[in-house]
């Protein structure tokens, strides 16, 4: 059995209203700490290890200046076709557009 990844996004890019980038890295879920460090990221690969398989979450800046866990990310599709990003669940405070941008 193959153990899936855990990515965080802490940040997002947009060209108009469509995000096209994601600050990604790699979660180590276990010990509450990054693997590999958040870089920018197409958003066709975050897509990409969803349908791999991997988790992606939101990562929101917290009150200490770390990170608190939001809803995990999944592909949404435009009515253009084009694969984007979206939330499983959405709450105030909580939605992707909350996400800083960078």
């Amino acid at each position: 059995m193959t153990e899936r990844a855990t990515f965080g996004i802490t940040a997002l890019r947009y060209a108009g209203a469509h995000i096209v980038e994601a600050m990604m890295g790699l979660v180590d879920a276990a010990h509450a700490r990054w693997d590999v460090l958040p870089a920018p990221t197409r958003v066709n690969e975050v897509v990409d290890h969803l349908v791999e398989g991997d988790t992606v979450i939101t990562l929101f800046p917290d009150e200490d200046g770390g990170w608190a866990p939001g809803p995990e990310v999944k592909v949404d599709v435009l009515a253009e076709g084009v694969e984007t990003l979206a939330l499983a669940e959405e709450s105030p405070g909580r939605r992707l557009h909350d996400l800083p941008r960078f």
